[in-house]
């Protein structure tokens, strides 16, 4: 499960340098909007860390399974994956290197 100050890879590319690297801002999140009937919960808000573009997207949609197919093509059961210690020190590396 993603938290708060977690970096995660995005399912599509073939290299942790072609995949989306990004960091939950916010976990739980409530969008009521201002016509809405029903608010879309639990949204999670993250941050493409080499764009510093910033997202919100519901948290079940985000963290879902792929379909075998794509699970085999990409290398992950899910759509974005918590980057592991080995993975993480090398985007921290990459980071402080492009500042």
């Amino acid at each position: 499960m993603l938290q708060k100050g977690d970096y995660f890879k995005h399912f599509k590319g073939t290299s942790l340098d072609d995949k989306n690297i990004c960091e939950v801002l916010e976990i739980g999140v409530k969008y009521s909007g201002d016509n809405s009937d029903k608010p879309i919960e639990n949204l999670i808000v993250y941050k493409n860390v080499f764009q510093n573009k910033i997202f919100a997207r519901e948290l079940e949609d985000l963290t879902a399974e792929l379909s075998p197919e794509k699970q085999k093509e990409y290398g992950q059961k899910h759509r974005v994956e918590k980057l592991n210690e080995e993975e993480l020190k090398y985007i921290k590396e990459k980071l402080n290197n492009n500042r």
